[in-house]
């Protein structure tokens, strides 16, 4: 019995000892006292993405009526740029749709020739340049920035190193013509990043 006791317990302590020696790291070399002992160490720094978040939906916040303004922000546009790299070059674009209310007859549309972007500050994060594409930026009249007929640049960043972001909250202003009915005008505002 106590043979039986001492074999069983003498395998328990083997397993235990094999489990500790093998979870203890390889020694490449054996240094002398007073010596430096060196270990050659790794760790990864992982990319992400380039990303940009806009809101879902947005209410200008101040009316117009016929020959005046429609005016108000947009909401947070953000740039995430985590793509670590050593070249971290993007640009934000935007373009518009026209403006409708009703069946879009005469008297209907606000042309995106008459809609204004300006992107003015933005608050940032890390290093290289960020540029605006417009400045400025005030409530009309008259109105400020840049016409949506055509694709513009909202923001930039050149140069640094790394990950950065930006986040800005632009002014939309629509010119109203006098011809234009009363009514809820809607349109689609897109930014692109790339």
């Amino acid at each position: 019995m106590n043979r039986i006791l001492t074999a069983a317990l003498a395998g328990i302590s083997g397993a235990i000892c094999a489990g500790v020696l093998t979870a203890m790291p390889a020694h490449a070399a054996t240094c002398a006292e007073s010596t430096a002992c060196n270990t050659t160490t790794t760790f990864d720094v992982t990319a992400g993405a380039l990303e940009i978040t806009v809101p879902d939906t947005a209410v200008l916040a101040t009316d117009g009526s016929p020959g005046g303004f429609a005016y108000g922000q947009l909401g947070d546009v953000t740039v995430d740029d985590e793509r670590a790299s050593g070249t971290p070059t993007w640009t934000t674009t935007v373009t518009s749709t026209d403006f409708t209310t009703g069946a879009a007859a005469a008297g209907e549309t606000v042309s995106n020739a008459s809609v204004y972007y300006c992107s003015g500050d933005a608050t940032t994060s890390g290093n290289g340049t960020f540029t605006a594409g417009q400045t400025g930026c005030a409530v009309p009249p008259p109105a400020t920035g840049q016409t949506l007929d055509t694709s513009r640049t909202a923001y930039s960043h050149t140069g640094g190193t790394g990950n950065n972001s930006a986040t800005w909250n632009p002014l939309i202003t629509a010119a109203i013509a006098l011809s234009n009915v009363a009514g809820t005008y809607t349109g689609t505002i897109s930014h692109t990043v790339a």
